[in-house]
């Protein structure tokens, strides 16, 4: 396991306008067989985040003021509830694509996808996850 710094960029486009945003924490890298782990915490909102790339796809797992599980595999639709400060909410991702880079000095993850609500696209999406 080697300390990193863990870059995370997500963008959201909404029907009527788009968010982004991007923060950079300190965490952790560990390469297992063929899988990666990418551990870090949001100090500001005590969530703690586990991101898992592996033959069978990426996950993100995350634990505190937001509960919750994501998987990303291509064409492979995944339907869980998301808990948040405000409830628990049934969503559906569709992974459009997924890429895991190896760098010089550490990983990158790249993941396009929908998110969807009682079958109606909520907003498309982008994740890119930077450890070195």
């Amino acid at each position: 396991m080697k300390e990193v710094q863990v870059k995370v960029f997500d963008k959201q486009i909404y029907p009527t306008h788009s968010d982004e945003a991007e923060n950079t924490f300190s965490g952790n890298l560990a390469i297992k067989g063929e899988d990666i782990f990418i551990t870090y915490k949001d100090k500001s909102t005590g969530v703690n985040t586990i991101i898992k790339a592996s033959k069978e796809g990426i996950s993100v797992t995350r634990m505190g003021a937001m509960n919750g599980k994501l998987k990303f595999e291509v064409d492979k639709p995944y339907k869980t509830s998301y808990g948040t400060p405000y409830g628990e909410m049934p969503i559906e991702i569709q992974t459009s694509k997924t890429d895991v880079y190896l760098l010089e000095k550490g990983i990158k993850i790249y993941i396009e996808y929908k998110i969807l609500m009682n079958d109606e696209k909520v907003s498309d999406n982008l994740f890119m996850i930077v450890a070195n």
